[in-house]
This record gives C-alpha cells, sequence and structure tokens, in this order.
C-alpha cells in the first residue's frame, strides 16, 4: 500500500484504524476476529514503525506474531475519544434496556394489547426519567431486586 501523507496524517489515520478495528474485533475472540480488519490494522502498523518512524507507539510481538500498540501509544491523548464513546454508549444503552424493560412490564400488567406506538411513547418516559435520575446519582440509586415468583 502506498500513501502519500505526512508523519502527522499517518498518525491520525493509524487511529482511526486502530479504534475502528477495537469496535469490530474488540469484543471479539482470537478466533471469532474478522481478519480484514485486523490486517488492515496490521498494516498500518507495520507502515507506522517502518515508513513513519512511529515506532514508539507500535512493536511486534513475537510470541503472537503480530504488531501491538506500546503503552506508549494506549496512554495517547485520542485514547481519551475511545473512553468517552464507551462511556457514552454504556449509559445510552443502561438508559434504554430498563426504560424497555420498564415499559413491557407496565404494559404486561396493564394492558397486554397495548399498539407498538403506546409502548414506544411509555418507553421515552421512561428513559427520561432514567436519564434524569443518572444524571443526578449516577448508578447510586441502582440497585439489583430478586423477584420472588
Amino acid at each position: 500500500m502506498k500513501l502519500e501523507c505526512t508523519k502527522e496524517e499517518f498518525k491520525v489515520l493509524m487511529d482511526l484504524v486502530y479504534a475502528g478495528n477495537l469496535l469490530i474485533n474488540g469484543p471479539r475472540s482470537k478466533e471469532a476476529r474478522i481478519e480484514k480488519y485486523l490486517d488492515m490494522e496490521q498494516k498500518m502498523f507495520a507502515m507506522a514503525k517502518e515508513e513513519f518512524g512511529l515506532e514508539e507507539l507500535v512493536e511486534y510481538d513475537e510470541e503472537f506474531e503480530e504488531y501491538m500498540p506500546t503503552h506508549e501509544y494506549e496512554e495517547d491523548e485520542f485514547n481519551e475519544y475511545i473512553d468517552e464513546y464507551d462511556t457514552s454508549v454504556f449509559w445510552e444503552e443502561l438508559v434504554m434496556r430498563l426504560a424497555r424493560r420498564d415499559a413491557l412490564n407496565y404494559a404486561g400488567d396493564v394492558d397486554q394489547n397495548v399498539s407498538p406506538a403506546a409502548l414506544r411513547q411509555m418507553q421515552l418516559k421512561w428513559e427520561e426519567q432514567y436519564e434524569e435520575e443518572i444524571a443526578d446519582n449516577g448508578i447510586m440509586n441502582l440497585k439489583i431486586v430478586k423477584i420472588e415468583e
């Protein structure tokens, strides 16, 4: 692959490829990884070291037979964006899933023939309540309560 860019531009591109592969392959086991994304990351890491003088950011691991980010790269400021994304997704998913659960429970207890539109409206109301609670208190008031049947 031939790229014409500055060292700084290459670093930005490498960050994007690393973040993309992390998103796609991060939750997968080694055997389940999607190779085309891993391969592109490996190409970028090799180029970083061999062509762009960014050897402080990547190193070749003989045991795993692949390039790995160094500790310095993992501490790079761009990783803060990944952390922000993870945090945002966590809270959005938590709110949405709790609200959906509560709307379905409420509908099941009160009106089993509720329309999808009405169910969605209930869910939105629950989402607002959870968003407000989490904004005010974080997870301090969240508890797991076992329901006895």
